[in-house]
């Protein structure tokens, strides 16, 4: 006579990365107006346009942050960073966000998401 057990059955609980959930903390923060600081950056919005100055406004959660930076026309972009590190720019009707490149050079990032630059002062991201 054979003896058939049942197999042991694991349950593995699946909790999401604590960044992916802070950074989606610290754009819903950033989307309610909810900031830790607010200053002005510069930027540009179109390609050859010499840098000007934005408002910006950040919010942090954890190691993340989303900073939004609005153009004196009233156009807005989320750029998001995670560890210190540049992600993204939320998509808009200029672009999908993801043709970016950054830098992070003496305390200043410098940053381009589709044709539009930006130069962030490290301390406005990471906080002090």
């Amino acid at each position: 006579m054979r003896i058939v057990r049942p197999l042991a059955l694991t349950l593995i609980a699946v909790f999401p990365d604590a960044s992916a959930a802070d950074m989606d903390a610290a754009t819903d923060r950033a989307k309610s107006k909810d900031f830790n600081a607010i200053g002005e950056v510069l930027c540009a919005q179109d390609v050859g346009q010499s840098l000007g100055t934005c408002s910006a406004a950040v919010a942090r959660v954890g190691g993340c942050a989303a900073v939004v930076v609005t153009f004196t026309n009233g156009f807005a972009r989320t750029l998001q960073f995670s560890d210190g590190e540049f992600l993204r720019g939320n998509a808009t009707m200029s672009g999908a966000g993801t043709d970016t490149e950054w830098r992070l050079s003496h305390g200043l990032y410098h940053v381009r998401v589709d044709d539009q630059r930006f130069e962030i002062p490290a301390a406005l991201v990471i906080g002090d």
